[in-house]
């Protein structure tokens, strides 16, 4: 994740990531056991379950990440420098489903606050 999806990345960077994220994942659904079957102070499975969920979150991470073609915040596309709002003035939701594959939706972004009593705050171009 540090060298395929730091901060500052391009769409072939992330496209080849997937690419070895996806042979990881191969390996595990192939390899991966838990041989010890104890209910007390398991580590084989703790391990287990602390892979599969760091998969899990790179696997979203970096599909998320190749889905959203502008720069935000601190996901900075090199191969796409500017803000979008236009197009991406909207919040990313993702989910893996039962085959391990990441969905990807969206919902607005909304800038008028519930109350009456605190001011909106426009969105700005993060600048340093």
């Amino acid at each position: 994740m540090e060298k395929y999806c730091a901060v500052f990345r391009t769409g072939p960077l992330l496209d080849e990531g997937v690419a070895k994220l996806d042979e990881v994942l191969a390996m595990m659904r192939d390899d991966l056991a838990v041989i010890d079957r104890s209910m007390m102070f398991n580590t084989d499975l703790t391990e287990a379950l602390e892979l599969d969920n760091m998969l899990a979150q790179a696997n979203v991470s970096l599909r998320s990440a190749i889905g959203r073609t502008e720069s935000r915040g601190a996901h900075a596309r090199e191969d796409f420098p500017n803000r979008d709002d236009e197009n991406w003035l909207r919040h990313t939701l993702s989910w893996l489903d039962d085959d391990f594959c990441v969905q990807l939706d969206y919902r607005p972004v909304h800038l008028r606050p519930l109350s009456n009593d605190v001011a909106s705050i426009p969105p700005k171009e993060r600048v340093y």
